[in-house]
C-alpha cells in the first residue's frame, strides 16, 4: 500500500518552511541553503549559508552575480600600528562552539527575544536621520515621520543649517568635513549598559555623501545633502537583536533613511568572511578605569569603481554593491562617529537609557566610552589626518561629546561621548 502526503499535512509543512526560511533570521533564507547549524553557549545559533545563497543575493534581477571575494586593496590596518595601548578585542562569542567552512557565511537567526511589533514600530528610528530639537542654540524643524534607525542624518548635521529632526532620537557625536574621503577608521568600544527594552543605543562610524553633485566641497563646510550613508558599529536593541548585549551592526541608505533602510544583511550588502556574523554577541567587555575593550572598523573604498568595503578587527568582511545607491556613492563628505539611542519617553520622562559607558565624557578616556585612533583614508587607501572638531549634541544634559584631539600614544584622534540617561534630561 502506496503512502500519499495528504494536502493539508503538505501545506502545512510548505507554510513551516516558507516561514523557517523568511522568519527564523528576519531575512531569506532556505533550509537547504543552510551548510552546517553552530549553537552559541550565550543562545545565539549561527546558520552557515552557502555565499552564493545569501539574503543580499535574493534578487531576481541580479541574475547570476558574481561575487568580489576580495577587495584588490589591503584592509586600513590599525592594530599593528598602536604603539601603547591597554585595549584588547575578543572572539564573538559563537566562535568557540564553532567556525563555518569556506564558501559559506555566517547568518545570525532572529533571536527568541525579537518583537516584530515594537521592531516594526522603532527599526525606522535606526536611521541616521538627524534627531532631537535641541542641538545646542540652533533651531530645527521637527518631522515626526522620520525613521529613526536610519542614519537619516536628520538631515545629518551642520551648523548654520537647518534640519527635520525627531525629538526621540539622541545624539551625541563628532564629525568631519574635510573631505572628499575614501573612508574611515576607527576603534569602536564595547561597552554593556543598561538599555529600555522598546529602545536602542549605539556606538558608529558613519560615512556620507550627497546626492548633488554639481557643488564644490569647501573644507570645513557642510555637502548640499548627505541622502547615501553608510555606517557601521555596534548596538544594544533588546527588541530587535533579542537582548542587552553590544551586537555588531551596519546600516545603509540611499535617500537619507525616507524609505531606504538596509540593517546587516537586509539588503545592499555582500558578505565575502566566513568569520564574523553580523548582529551576533562579542564576549567580554570594557571596565570603567580598567581594560578597554575595541573593536576595530574600517570602511573603504577599493580601487577601480565605487566599491565600498567594511572590514572589522583587519579582515574584510564584505561590500555594499554599487546598486545600493542609484546615485554613485564615490567619495564620502561627512564623517560622523559617536553614540546615538532611541528614547520613546514612557509616561511623558526620558529613560534611564545609557549611551557609550553610561558615563559624560568629562570622566575621560578610560571611563567614558571614546571612538579612538580615528582616521580619515585618502583616495591612495593611506591615512587622511581629519580632526572631527563639529559636534552634534542634542540632550546636553544626558549625553555629550567631546573631541580630545590627537591620541597621546598612537595615531588618530580620540572622541569621547556617553552619558546616564535619566529623567532629567528634559529639564
Amino acid at each position: 500500500m502506496s503512502s500519499v502526503t495528504s494536502v493539508p499535512s503538505f501545506l502545512a509543512s510548505l507554510a513551516a518552511i516558507l516561514l523557517f526560511s523568511t522568519s527564523a533570521h528576519g531575512v531569506h533564507v532556505e533550509p537547504d541553503d543552510i551548510v552546517k547549524t553552530i549553537k552559541s553557549d550565550c543562545g545565539d545559533i549561527i546558520d552557515c549559508v552557502d555565499i552564493y545563497k545569501q539574503p543580499s543575493l535574493k534578487n531576481g534581477l541580479l541574475g547570476d552575480y558574481k561575487i568580489q571575494l576580495k577587495p584588490t586593496r589591503e584592509p586600513p590596518k590599525i592594530h599593528h600600528k598602536l604603539l601603547v595601548t591597554n585595549e584588547s578585542f575578543h572572539q564573538q562569542t559563537w566562535r568557540k562552539s564553532g567556525s563555518c567552512p569556506e564558501g559559506t557565511v555566517p547568518v545570525r537567526r532572529q533571536p527568541t527575544g525579537f518583537n516584530a511589533e515594537v521592531a516594526n514600530r522603532t527599526r525606522p528610528f535606526f536611521t541616521y536621520g538627524r534627531p532631537a530639537t535641541t542641538i545646542t542654540d540652533k533651531k530645527f524643524q521637527e518631522d515626526k515621520t522620520r525613521p529613526f534607525f536610519s542614519y537619516g542624518f536628520p538631515a545629518l548635521v551642520v551648523t548654520d543649517q537647518k534640519f527635520q529632526v525627531d525629538d526621540r532620537q539622541e545624539v551625541a557625536a563628532a564629525y568631519g568635513v574635510n573631505g572628499p574621503y575614501h573612508g574611515a577608521r576607527a576603534s569602536i568600544p564595547n561597552w554593556k549598559v543598561n538599555v529600555d527594552p522598546n529602545e536602542f543605543s549605539m556606538s558608529y562610524l558613519l560615512l556620507a555623501s550627497p546626492h548633488e553633485r554639481k557643488f564644490t566641497p569647501i573644507k570645513g563646510t557642510d555637502p548640499p545633502d548627505t541622502k547615501n550613508q553608510m555606517a557601521a558599529g555596534l548596538a544594544i536593541y533588546p527588541s530587535v537583536l533579542g537582548d542587552n548585549n553590544p551586537r555588531l551592526f551596519i546600516y545603509a541608505t540611499n535617500d537619507g533613511g525616507v524609505k531606504s533602510n538596509c540593517l546587516n544583511l537586509e539588503c545592499g550588502f555582500i558578505q565575502t568572511s566566513n568569520e564574523i556574523a553580523l548582529g551576533a554577541a562579542i564576549g567580554g567587555g570594557s571596565t570603567v578605569g580598567g581594560e578597554l575593550l575595541f573593536v576595530h572598523f574600517a570602511l573603504y573604498r577599493d580601487t577601480g569603481p565605487g566599491v565600498w568595503w567594511l572590514s572589522i578587527n583587519e579582515v574584510p568582511l564584505g561590500y555594499f554593491k554599487p546598486e545600493m545607491f542609484p546615485v554613485p556613492f564615490i567619495e564620502s563628505f561627512h564623517n560622523e562617529m559617536g553614540g546615538r539611542v532611541l528614547n520613546t519617553r514612557p509616561g511623558g520622562k526620558h529613560t534611564l537609557t545609557a549611551m557609550g559607558s553610561g558615563m559624560f565624557p568629562s570622566a575621560g578616556l578610560n571611563n567614558a566610552a571614546s571612538i579612538a585612533f580615528y582616521m580619515a583614508i585618502n583616495n591612495n587607501g593611506g591615512d587622511q589626518v581629519d580632526d572631527p572638531v563639529n559636534t552634534i549634541v542634542t540632550k546636553p544634559k544626558c549625553y555629550d561629546v567631546k573631541d580630545f584631539g590627537p591620541d597621546k600614544n598612537n595615531p588618530g584622534y580620540d572622541i569621547a561621548f556617553g552619558g546616564p540617561g535619566g529623567y532629567f534630561c528634559d529639564q
